[in-house]
C-alpha cells in the first residue's frame, strides 16, 4: 500500500478526530476526517478511501450502521471500529458484519499504527488476487495451463499452432510438470475438442493388460475375460488418446502400438479382424526416449512416428515467475473445494516458495498449498504451516542448484537478510512481537531467524 494511503476518520468529537488525524499524517498517511456516518458517506461518493476509523457511538447512525452502509460503497473496505464502550456482544456484532478489527479507547498509537497496517497490507492482498485472477482469466491461462513466464508463452504459442493440426505430439519434461495438462490443452484446441479425450498411464498398468486396455479383448480371449472390451483406442474414435510414460511400455507393445499407427488398424485380443479407428496420438515421457532407443529399449522407428512434433515442458524452477500465479491458483481450488476462504500467504511465505528447488514441480506445489491451507491457524499461511522440505532450509536446495556460485549465493543472501532483519528490529525498537509482525512472520519464526543469522536476541523485548 502507498504510503500515502487515505484514512477516513469518522467521530462525532472534534477532538478525537483532530488527534487522530494528526497522528496518522505524522506517520505516513493522507487523513480525512468526518463528524457523522452521513458526512463519511458523501466522502466515499467522492474520494479513494483505503480504510475508515469509526467511532462505535454516535448521535444518529452508530458505527455499526456506518459500517452496513460503508461496505455498500466497497465490500472489501477494511473498517475499524473504535470505542470507550467496548463489549464482547459489540465486538462480536461488529466483525459478523465484516469490521476488520475492532479498538479500544484510549487508542494506543503503537497498536493503531499496527492494526492500519495490517488493515492496508489486507486491502493491498485483496486487489492483487483480484487483478491476479483477472491475469489468470486472461493472458496467463491455456485451459487449465497456467504461466506468465517466457518459456510458458512459448508453450501456449505452439499449443494454439499444433493443437488444430492433426499430427502425433510427443511431450516431454519431469515429473510433475503438468504433461497431462497440456494434452487436453492440444486436444482443447483441435477440431476434435467436441469428441472424447482419454488418457491412460502406460507405467501404471500391468504388462500382460495393456494391450487388452489399449485394443480391446474379445469374450473368453484370456482367462477372466468374462465379456468383451472395446479398449481405449476404439472408445477415443474421432477424439484424442494421450499415452503418459510412454517410455515404459514393453517392447511387444511398442510393436503392436506402431502397427496401429502405421495401418490405422487395431486388432482386439482375441480376434483376427482388424478394426479401423481415427485417433490421435499425444504421448509423454519423463525419459530420455533417444537414450533408451540406443541401448535397444525403445524402438526408433515409434520414436519417429510419436515424434512429429516435440512440446518440452520447463522445470518449475525454471519458471519462477509462475509460482506466485500458481500458488493463487491453488489457494483459490481449495477455496472452491472445501467452501472456506483460504488464509492468504504472509511475505516470508512467499520468500519460502519462491526460494525452494521444487524437485516435485508444480505438483509439489499444489500439494505444498494444499497442506499448509489444512494446518494454518491465522488469516495468513506462514513459513511453518508449508511442508518441512520446502522450508526448512529454502536456501540449501537454490544454492546447491548454483554449483560453485552456491557459496557466493549463500553469503549474498545472508548480508541481505541480517540488514533487513536489523532494520526491522530497529524500526520495532527492540521489541519482538512488534519486528515479527512488521515482518509478516510468527514470532517463533522470527526467534529462529535471528538465531541463524547471528543476531542477538538477549537484549531485546518480548513485546
Amino acid at each position: 500500500m502507498s504510503e500515502r494511503a487515505t484514512i477516513l476518520v469518522v467521530d462525532d468529537q472534534a477532538p478525537a478526530r483532530e488527534i487522530l488525524s494528526r497522528y496518522l499524517q505524522d506517520v505516513g498517511y493522507r487523513p480525512m476526517t468526518a463528524e457523522s456516518v452521513a458526512r463519511a458517506q458523501e466522502i466515499l461518493e467522492t474520494e479513494s478511501i483505503d480504510a475508515v476509523l469509526v467511532d462505535l457511538r454516535m448521535p444518529g447512525a452508530d458505527g455499526i450502521e456506518g459500517l452496513r452502509q460503508f461496505k455498500k460503497y466497497d465490500a472489501q473496505l477494511p473498517v475499524v471500529l473504535v470505542t470507550a464502550h467496548a463489549t464482547v456482544e459489540s465486538a462480536v456484532a461488529a466483525m459478523k458484519l465484516g469490521a476488520f478489527d475492532y479498538m479500544r479507547k484510549p487508542i494506543e498509537f503503537e497498536q493503531l499504527e499496527i492494526v492500519v497496517g495490517r488493515a492496508l497490507e489486507h486491502r493491498r492482498l485483496l486487489k492483487e488476487n483480484r487483478q491476479l485472477r483477472a491475469v489468470i482469466e486472461d493472458r496467463y491461462r491455456l485451459e487449465n495451463l497456467l504461466g506468465k513466464s517466457p518459456a510458458m508463452q512459448v508453450l501456449f504459442d505452439l499449443i494454439r499452432k499444433v493443437g488444430p493440426a492433426n499430427v502425433p505430439v510427443l511431450i516431454t519434461g519431469e515429473s510433475g510438470t503438468g504433461k497431462d495438462l497440456v494434452a487436453k490443452a492440444l486436444h482443447g484446441q483441435s477440431p476434435r475438442a467436441g469428441n472424447k479425450f482419454l488418457s491412460i498411464n502406460c507405467a501404471a498398468v500391468p504388462e500382460s493388460l495393456l494391450e487388452s486396455e489399449l485394443f480391446g479383448h474379445e469374450r473368453g480371449a484370456f482367462s477372466g475375460a468374462v465379456r468383451a472390451r472395446t479398449g481405449y483406442f476404439r472408445e477415443a474414435d474421432g477424439g484424442t488418446l494421450f499415452l503418459d510414460e510412454i517410455g515404459d511400455m514393453s517392447p511387444g507393445q511398442q510393436a503392436k502400438l506402431l502397427h496401429a499407427l502405421e495401418s490405422g488398424e487395431i486388432i482386439p485380443v482375441g480376434s483376427e479382424k482388424p478394426v479401423r479407428v481415427d485417433v490421435r496420438l499425444v504421448t509423454a515421457t519423463n525419459r530420455d526416449l533417444e537414450e533408451l532407443a540406443r541401448e535397444g529399449k525403445f524402438r526408433e522407428d515409434l520414436l519417429f512416428r510419436i515424434d512429429t512434433v516435440r512440446l518440452e515442458l520447463p522445470p518449475l524452477r525454471e519458471r519462477r515467475d509462475d509460482i506466485a500465479i500458481l500458488a493463487a491458483h491453488f489457494l483459490e481450488r481449495v477455496s472452491l473445494t472445501t467452501g472456506v476462504e483460504a488464509p492468504s500467504l504472509s511475505a516470508a511465505t512467499m520468500r519460502c516458495l519462491l526460494d525452494h528447488f521444487w524437485p516435485g514441480n508444480v505438483r509439489e506445489l499444489a500439494h505444498a498449498i494444499e497442506r499448509a491451507v489444512l494446518v494454518a491457524s491465522g488469516e495468513k499461511i506462514e513459513p511453518e504451516d508449508l511442508p518441512a522440505r520446502v522450508c526448512g532450509d529454502a536456501s540449501t536446495d537454490a544454492s546447491a542448484a548454483l554449483g560453485a556460485d552456491g557459496q557466493a549465493f549463500r553469503e549474498a543472501r545472508q548480508v541481505f537478510e541480517r540488514a533487513y532483519f536489523s532494520n526491522i528490529l530497529k524500526r520495532a525498537e527492540g521489541k519482538i512481537g512488534l519486528a515479527a509482525r512488521l515482518a509478516g512472520i510468527h514470532r517463533t519464526t522470527f526467534h529462529k531467524k535471528l538465531a541463524q543469522l547471528g543476531l542477538d536476541s538477549g537484549t531485546l523485548s518480548e513485546e
